[in-house]
């Protein structure tokens, strides 16, 4: 059963027309904090949605280099009442630095339809944000087809639970685009480096930081994502008419 990503809670809107205030009741987006425990020891308290955390605990594990394949898991449970998750696997750790490595220039994706997948995401896929205005999504995409769809309070978080996704259905990234519902930081660049992912379209503006990271790893880095448009900012050759 889907966790429940928002409640109802009880506010007092105040209307400057009227210069009054009302009782009234908004949808707010659930947030936890979940506790993972690594091989017995604790890794990571995450404040995250409760959706789909095992897709979290997977991508964040590999983001820090800790299993590079569902193959290291040997065992993962979550307490779902107490927002504890235990992962037991059989890699103490893995010496692996992909942030230095560029990736292949080979890659195409069409623009029409990169932004087809990114009109779904936005108008059809994110209820919660919709009716929250509280949480970030986004979509692992083949440049044609939506993969996933993942949510979370987090930006972040979207991001690992991608990552967890993908790691725990096998599938290949190194062909794949992620449209994500917010700004792409260099924080978030460096999460696609390290997932091997070589294109993102957000929807918000870049920093100069982020810009420069995404040259420097040679990921393809598009944003400004509005109705019917968007802008290239790095390497733009893997983004074509046809």
């Amino acid at each position: 059963m889907k966790a429940r990503e928002m409640i109802s809670c009880k506010v007092n809107r105040y209307s400057a027309a009227e210069n009054i205030f009302v009782a009234d009741e908004k949808l707010t987006a659930i947030e936890i904090a979940l506790e993972i425990f690594l091989n017995g020891k604790k890794f990571s308290e995450c404040f995250c949605s409760p959706g789909d955390v095992e897709d979290l605990i997977i991508g964040s594990l590999a983001q820090a280099g800790k299993l590079r394949s569902i193959d290291d898991v040997e065992k993962i449970s979550v307490d779902a009442a107490n927002f504890v998750a235990n992962v037991t696997t059989n890699q103490r750790g893995i010496d692996d630095d992909s942030t230095e490595k560029n990736f292949s220039r080979d890659v195409r994706f069409v623009a029409k339809e990169i932004l087809n997948c990114a009109d779904k995401l936005l108008s059809e896929l994110s209820t919660t944000h919709d009716k929250t205005n509280g949480v970030h999504s986004g979509i692992l995409s083949d440049g044609k087809k939506i993969l996933v769809f993942r949510e979370d309070v987090g930006r972040h978080n979207v991001f690992d639970k991608l990552y967890g996704w993908s790691i725990r259905n096998r599938v290949d990234l190194t062909d794949k685009i992620i449209i994500f519902s917010g700004r792409c930081s260099c924080e978030m660049i460096q999460k696609l480096a390290r997932m091997k992912i070589p294109a993102v379209l957000a929807k918000s503006v870049p920093t100069t930081l982020s810009i420069s990271l995404a040259n420097k790893f040679g990921i393809t880095l598009a944003a400004r994502l509005a109705a019917g448009s968007f802008c290239i900012y790095t390497n733009p050759q893997r983004i074509v008419l046809s």
